[in-house]
């Protein structure tokens, strides 16, 4: 199949680019043609050469370079689960080189963006409503990052996103808690609003949490739980409006 395809894929290439048939027979050739595809934001095309590539000529610098160029070309083009793959494949192949970092990085944003659809390039969506071990494994790619390599460029950005992954997922087991809670499934609610405390302590939505675990306390007659939980709501919080309503 790859013989049959092949040159097709690359007689358009060539074609396109106003390149030499021999192009096809080179590595450098190749990787040329798949660059200037990826630089006309045409990454099927880019993917296809790409992964020829790496097929005909498993070895040399321009095998490595399209190994890690194919990583932002299955990115772009959504193919979230092809581009964590790239990802891993050139961080096992080459554990020692300097672009590491960023292949760290495109694997972790792959998981931030998993779950993702065109229509919510126009309305955002609600991330604690996903899949959550997308957004842990998104965490963890991004801890990852930042603790191997605390100079990388990509670091800054790699800290940002976890703090914002830390409230998304804390959110979504805030929502968890409050599911339970007006169903009359107290025991539940709090057990989910520690599971939050435990994982996701610095979180901007720990006071709401505080608060709601006091309620569901105070429903199930433990007072005294319930005047502890206030207690560090009042140290966290200390304007919360749970506390003005004693």
């Amino acid at each position: 199949m790859l013989c049959l395809v092949m040159p097709l894929i690359f007689s358009g290439c060539a074609t396109s680019a106003g390149s030499g048939s021999s192009d096809i027979q080179t590595p450098e050739g190749m990787y040329n043609i798949a660059k200037r595809a990826m630089n006309r934001g045409d990454f099927l095309t880019a993917i296809d050469v790409y992964e020829a590539l790496g097929a005909q000529f498993p070895f040399g610098t321009f095998t490595q370079n399209a190994q890690l160029d194919v990583i932002f070309a299955y990115f772009k083009q959504d193919e979230y689960d092809n581009a964590i793959s790239a990802a891993e494949r050139y961080i096992k192949l080459y554990p020692r080189d300097d672009s590491v970092d960023y292949a760290m990085y495109m694997k972790a944003l792959a998981n931030f963006g998993r779950g993702g659809s065109p229509m919510e390039r126009l309305f955002p969506r609600q991330l604690a409503h996903l899949d959550q071990n997308w957004l842990r494994n998104a965490y963890v790619d991004f801890d990852s990052l930042v603790r191997r390599y605390p100079d990388s460029d990509f670091t800054e950005d790699a800290i940002e996103r976890m703090a914002f992954l830390r409230d998304e997922m804390a959110r979504h087991e805030l929502t968890t808690a409050r599911y339970y809670y007006n169903r009359g499934a107290m025991v539940a609610s709090v057990n989910r609003v520690t599971y939050l405390l435990e994982h996701f302590r610095d979180s901007k939505h720990t006071p709401n949490a505080l608060a709601l675990m006091a309620s569901a306390q105070r429903s199930m007659g433990q007072t005294d739980l319930a005047q502890d939980t206030l207690r560090v709501l009042a140290e966290t919080d200390p304007e919360h409006p749970a506390l003005a309503r004693l």
